[in-house]
């Protein structure tokens, strides 16, 4: 969502994004992402991570530095709250 609203039309909604069929299309999707979000970001100039012209969601009027930072901590938390589940799934076979 943070990608085709600070890049796109700004149109996607949470209930159309949609669950992939198994892990290897879930993993691609999720590179495809990551490999999209990089070349978007690296193509700004300097002045655009002072600006709020991209921050549009979840939050806006703020710089976009600040909108990045938050997207950071979000996958982040999201990658650790993984890893608790693949744990709590592995103790749980004993």
């Amino acid at each position: 969502m943070v990608l085709d609203h600070s890049f796109g039309n700004g149109s996607l909604t949470r209930e159309e994004v949609l669950s992939m069929g198994n892990i290897q299309e879930t993993r691609d999707r999720i590179n495809r992402l990551k490999d999209e979000w990089e070349r978007e970001v690296a193509g700004l100039p300097g002045e655009a991570l002072l600006s709020m012209e991209r921050t549009r969601w979840p939050f806006e009027d703020r710089p976009f530095h600040e909108l990045l930072a938050w997207l950071n901590i979000e996958l982040m938390k999201n990658a650790a709250e993984i890893g608790y589940c693949r744990f709590l799934y592995a103790v749980s076979k004993k």
